[in-house]
Parts: C-alpha cells; sequence; structure tokens
C-alpha cells in the first residue's frame, strides 16, 4: 500500500497525522513507498515537488544537513549525512518501488499533497513554516564544598555546549523551523557551599543573576536541582527566561539515552511555549510527545508544532 514515510527519525515528517513541515523559502524530504501508478497532486503556486535522481542524492543530502545542523562539524552531524544519503540511495534503486521527494515551499499556508491510485488516496498537509531564532545561553556552576574547596558541581563543562545546540537545533529546527544560536557557554561561581542538591530559594538568589546579558534564554547547568515531581528534573523560569537542568536527566520518563538531553529539550520547549504567549505550561496528555505529563521522547507532533511555531 502506498505511504508517506520519513528518511530520518525526528526529521518534520509526521506520516501518522497526513502532517509535513516544510520550512519557508527552504524543503523537507519525504519517501513515497509502493509508488508504481501514484499520481500526485498539489497547489503549484505554493509548493514545488520534484524526484530525487541518483546525481543529485549527494548535493541534497548536505543541503538538508547544513540547514538543519550548520556548518560546525560534529559525529552527530556526520551520522545524520550517513544515515540520510544511504536511506536516499536505497529509496532510489529501481527495485525499491519507491519514489525520494523534495517538497520545497514557494508560498504560505498549509498546502495539501495527495496521492491518488485508484481508489485510494493518500495525503500530507504541508504546514510551511517561518524560521524563528534565539538566542541560547549556557552556564555551568561552580561552588565551595563544606571545605572550602571549589568543586564543579556539574559533570558538564563549556566544551560540552556546542553538542547541546546541535540537537537542540535537531529537534526543534527539523520540526518546527526553529533553531538557537550561541549565547556564550562558560561557568560561573558562587561562593558560597550550596550543598549536592541546589535547592530552589538558592537557585533563584544566588544563580539567576548570573544568567547571560542580552540571551534570549540562559540554561544553567548546576548538577542536581530540587525538582518537583510534576517537573522533567529541571525548571523553566518564565519571569527571569531562564531554565535549569539536572545531570542525569529524567531516565524514568525519557529512553535510555534521551534522558538528559529530553530534559533540556523539554525546559526549552517550556520557553518556546511562553514566547508564544498561549497560557498554560504547555503540558499535555499525548503520550510519547515532548511536553507530555506522562512518557516522553524528543519527538512533536501536529498539535505542538501548532502551539511552538504558527505556520504563515
Amino acid at each position: 500500500m502506498a505511504s508517506f514515510v520519513q528518511f530520518l527519525q525526528y526529521s518534520g515528517v509526521f506520516a501518522a497525522q497526513n502532517f509535513l513541515v516544510v520550512p519557508e523559502g527552504g524543503f523537507n524530504l519525504v519517501c513515497l513507498r509502493d509508488a508504481q501508478g501514484v499520481h500526485l497532486a498539489y497547489d503549484k503556486a505554493r509548493l514545488q515537488i520534484d524526484d530525487i535522481s541518483v546525481e543529485q542524492v549527494e548535493r541534497i543530502a548536505q543541503d538538508y544537513v547544513d540547514t538543519r545542523y550548520g556548518k560546525q562539524q560534529s559525529q552527530e552531524r556526520d551520522d545524520q549525512l550517513l544515515r540520510l544519503r544511504t536511506a536516499l540511495y536505497g529509496t532510489i534503486r529501481p527495485q525499491a518501488g519507491a519514489r525520494a521527494l523534495k517538497v520545497q515551499a514557494k508560498g504560505t499556508g498549509i498546502p495539501p499533497l495527495t496521492g491518488t491510485r485508484g481508489s485510494t488516496v493518500i495525503k500530507l498537509d504541508v504546514a510551511i513554516m517561518p524560521r524563528k531564532s534565539y538566542s541560547l545561553a549556557f552556564k555551568f556552576l561552580r561552588h565551595f564544598d563544606q571545605a572550602g574547596k571549589v568543586v564543579n558541581a556539574t559533570k558538564f563543562k563549556p566544551d560540552d555546549a556546542p553538542w547541546f545546540l546541535t540537537r537542540l537545533n535537531w529537534i526543534f529546527g527539523a520540526q518546527t523551523n526553529i533553531f538557537f544560536t550561541p549565547a556564550g557557554a562558560d561557568w560561573i561561581m558562587v561562593e558560597k557551599a550550596l550543598g549536592p542538591k541546589i535547592m530552589r530559594d538558592v537557585f533563584r538568589q544566588d544563580i539567576v543573576p548570573l544568567k547571560q546579558d542580552g540571551a534570549d534564554l540562559t540554561c544553567f547547568l548546576v548538577g542536581d536541582y530540587d525538582a518537583m515531581a510534576s517537573e522533567a528534573a529541571g525548571q523553566f523560569l518564565p519571569d527571569e527566561q531562564v531554565c535549569v537542568v539536572v545531570d542525569r536527566g529524567n531516565p524514568g520518563v525519557f529512553d535510555y539515552g534521551e534522558a538528559f538531553i529530553g530534559v533540556m529539550a523539554h525546559e526549552v520547549g517550556h520557553f518556546l511555549h511562553h514566547k508564544r504567549n498561549l497560557g498554560g505550561s504547555g503540558h499535555h496528555n499525548r503520550g510519547g510527545i515532548l511536553l507530555s505529563s506522562g512518557l516522553e521522547s524528543l519527538e512533536l507532533d501536529r498539535q505542538l508544532v501548532s502551539d511552538l511555531n504558527a505556520w504563515t
């Protein structure tokens, strides 16, 4: 049976919801499986859809990754590029019976893309999303221990900030066309003995004032934090435009391996929700989706995409 599917995880192709995100003035990629005899129909004034040839794979894959990751090199970026190249080449093989489609935005709105074969119709609503960008700073806490010695509260360090940005820009950039630019990454020193867990009042009183001037959001890495049960092992303070995350993340809520970056994405999601002036915290009850009150992942859905960044 013909179907639209994603090439990469968290890439803005929400096939189960018949929904595709395409950046305004840019493009996304989607695979059409069991494509023989499927006729595509769409608004040519707002969309341009092309089949990707073998000769185009290297250039298109590189452009795709560059747009979502930027030029900074990283192992994750290289891995994603390899995954995408492999998937594109595999799709284009004649025996695959599939098509690799490049969907470009020429207009605005949410025009439909339909595929028809006989009486069977498949559909994607193509949301053309404006690009948004916010500056993000990272602060890494040091303080005194009980003996008066300076200790690092977090296992992370400023050199990790590019990796944080790489992950966040894939999670939000590919799925909502929202990107983050670096606004600084450095150690901060609180000249007190704060203990192994940072209390909420201490955070507001002694740490929040050290946020980055001029940054849209400052994220504090403090090791351990006195988060409430309703919080994902961190907290976003809308009145201060800061968030705090813990080193271990929340392995009870996110899949193993994503527990730390999942908490950071959760708190950044609260920031983005607040920027839209929607009211409430942004929590919902759709399990397996970022900002869920239950189990979460790094995946967004159609509702959350529209909550964080409305199509034009």
